[in-house]
């Protein structure tokens, strides 16, 4: 797992001082539709699909966009997502059935308006469009493992299950929150004091002991903090106070969600700095609520980030502990289930293709497969709810679709045009009267 490939040191104003970050899901999204264009263009070539060489980079880009903004909407909906991040869609948060769906459609309204017209044959071009799209669910699903979304339940004796950096991994919200399977660091702390070490975890091997006062955490003094919420007169205020008494005063947010972090280093000038200021704001709208800089990085951690490096107090001596990187128990990896799945079907579309016999047959195959495929590994996976008839979104989905793909089938054998040779109904020659 790897969110955050690298770091441009640009727009450090906006995106922090390591500047802006170049997420992995972005970037194999930005291959997927590279490899896509490129596998079409040929396998259409060969295929006699007559798609146009010009035509070819138009209808990745239109199915590519109209399907991603499908697999995002579904996402938004299933998960009620708020609709100002619909274009955060470079951190993960996609339902691949929902861009399947609206890249169907994208794929019939480009034929229809654009390639009908210049004698491009719907199937043949079907045919053609299933391996590279095979091919790209593989791609997309790498970037799913990178990001560590669409992760799958807890499998912690398999030899081959995926154990994700547990700071900046979606399944925290699973393993920790929801089930309570583990803490978020591998420990707990009580007033900056480890109370409990998770035998094995990072942390044990790493060597933090239970009574280990933090003293500072990935650099920085691990200082008492107050966080000041309220209407902005009283935040004025209670940065005034904090200012006079020494504390460091950040100002973040804005509006409703404005709030003051007021940081105090020295441990003795912690508790008068609090009084000060709950006294100061005791008739106002504001609160003070105390923390320290390891609670507050936890709650807060930058995208990206994998582990911890402390210093600690024991028995009067500073000892370093560190850096490690805190884990989730052992995940099924279904994106890689999927990749591999997907790579297979790839092989077995381009293998059956010379034996179809009817055109459109490999992709009515591909839509079976994959329906198949997902309705199974649907069962491993530990992120999605049940909806309906006691199965998940994209489970009855794939029952849909495997209709689908039978009806497709049917109709192609009732009332489709067979290629010569392929399935062509062999009739008894007539007897010859004696």
């Amino acid at each position: 797992m790897q969110q955050v490939l690298f770091r441009i040191p640009i727009l450090q104003s906006v995106f922090g001082p390591e500047g802006l970050p170049v997420n992995a899901y972005g970037v194999m999204l930005f291959i997927t539709f590279i490899v896509c264009v490129w596998f079409l263009a040929r396998w259409s070539r060969r295929t006699g699909a007559n798609l146009p060489k010009e035509r070819v980079q138009d209808l990745v880009i239109v199915c590519f966009l109209l399907g991603l903004a499908g697999a995002r909407v579904t996402f938004m909906i299933q998960y009620h997502v708020p609709w100002q991040q619909f274009f955060k869609i470079w951190e993960g948060g996609i339902v691949l059935y929902g861009g399947i769906i609206a890249g169907i459609f994208a794929f019939l309204a480009f034929y229809y308006l654009v390639l009908k017209r210049v004698g491009v044959s719907l199937w043949k071009l079907a045919d053609a469009a299933a391996p590279p799209l095979a091919l790209g669910i593989a791609l997309g699903r790498i970037g799913c493992f990178l990001n560590g979304c669409c992760y799958g339940h807890v499998a912690p004796d398999d030899p081959w299950a995926a154990a994700f950096p547990i700071l900046t991994c979606p399944a925290q919200d699973e393993v920790v929150k929801r089930d309570g399977l583990q803490t978020l660091t591998g420990f707990t702390t009580n007033a900056s004091v480890v109370d409990r070490v998770e035998p094995l975890s990072a942390a044990s091997r790493a060597g933090l002991q239970h009574g280990d006062r933090i003293v500072s955490v990935n650099g920085r003094p691990n200082a008492g903090l107050l966080i000041v919420s309220g209407d902005p007169q009283p935040l004025e205020l209670a940065a005034k106070v904090a200012r006079e008494q020494g504390a460091v005063v950040e100002d973040e947010g804005s509006g409703p969600d404005r709030e003051l972090r007021i940081t105090v280093e020295d441990p003795k000038a912690f508790d008068p700095v609090r009084t000060k200021l709950k006294s100061a704001l005791l008739f106002t709208r504001a609160y003070v609520r105390d923390t320290d800089t390891y609670s507050d990085l936890i709650a807060h951690w930058p995208r990206g980030d994998k582990s911890l490096d402390l210093e600690v107090e024991r028995n009067g001596q500073q000892i370093h502990v560190g850096p490690f990187v805190p884990r989730t128990l052992g995940l099924h990896p279904t994106q890689v289930y999927e990749t591999i799945s997907m790579l297979l079907l790839m092989l077995l579309l381009l293998a059956f293709y010379p034996f179809r016999a009817y055109d459109g047959q490999v992709m009515t195959l591909f839509i079976a497969c994959y329906a198949i495929h997902r309705f199974l590994n649907e069962t491993l996976r530990n992120d999605t709810d049940v909806v309906a008839f006691g199965m998940t979104l994209s489970q009855n989905i794939s029952i849909l679709m495997l209709l689908f793909a039978a009806a497709l089938e049917f109709a192609h054998r009732r009332w489709g045009q067979r290629l010569p040779g392929r399935g062509t109904p062999v009739t008894a020659p007539t007897p010859v009267p004696a």
